[in-house]
């Protein structure tokens, strides 16, 4: 009897692994440029407070995406930037390129937050909900598609790294995304990329502009 036991509770950790390998493996293949070593150059433009974007687009079965890494650095200390990161939804709008509203739909005690957002700029008008997972020992941040939820875009994922630079913080993002047939159109699927890789500089401008008061202490 022992030996079953045992042997049930070897496979219900095997088990256990498996699924979680599962659900962190997207994450982990959106952060592969992660892998390659900053160059000097990106560094020097890092420095100078410019983004950095390293570019991706992938197939992957039925999927068409798009998405990739990029890096800023930001002007507040990584407390500061780790409170913007765990604000409210309505203030996301501001943080993320066109958005038109940010509305939080639940929340766990597992440090676990799903926003739905949508986008309303000329020919986008799209709905979706994202699942955010916080990881405040890392200061770290995951990200899904809720596919339960309604939602126009076909899957999502990615992250969010914060690394204290002095006074400053280096914000490390990587995404990948699907937009779905509608929106994948030429120029259209361009923009739509270059608005994801954007989104560490439309985050800082509000951190250090209109927010700045909000997060530093």
């Amino acid at each position: 009897m022992s030996r079953l036991i045992a042997a049930f509770a070897m496979l219900l950790r095997t088990s256990l692994a498996l699924a979680l390998f599962s659900l962190f493996l997207p994450v982990a293949q959106a952060q592969g440029n992660l892998r390659r070593r900053l160059s000097a150059s990106e560094r020097a433009s890092i420095e100078r407070g410019e983004l950095v974007v390293r570019p991706t687009t992938e197939r992957r079965g039925p999927l068409r995406l798009f998405g990739g890494t990029s890096y800023i650095l930001v002007d507040l200390p990584v407390d500061a930037v780790w409170r913007a990161l765990n604000d409210t939804s309505p203030h996301y709008r501001h943080m993320l390129p066109q958005v038109e509203s940010a509305r939080e739909v639940s929340r766990d005690a597992n440090r676990e937050r799903q926003i739905e957002f949508h986008h309303d700029v000329g020919p986008v008008d799209a709905s979706y909900t994202l699942r955010f997972e916080f990881d405040a020992s890392r200061r770290a941040v995951i990200f899904r598609l809720v596919p339960e939820r309604p939602h126009d875009i076909r899957a999502a994922w990615g992250f969010f790294r914060l690394r204290a630079r002095g006074q400053r913080t280096l914000v490390t993002f990587g995404a990948m995304v699907d937009a779905g047939d509608g929106l994948l159109t030429g120029a259209l699927r361009e923009r739509l990329h270059e608005w994801v890789l954007k989104i560490p500089w439309t985050f800082r401008r509000y951190v250090e502009g209109s927010g700045r008061g909000r997060y530093e202490r």
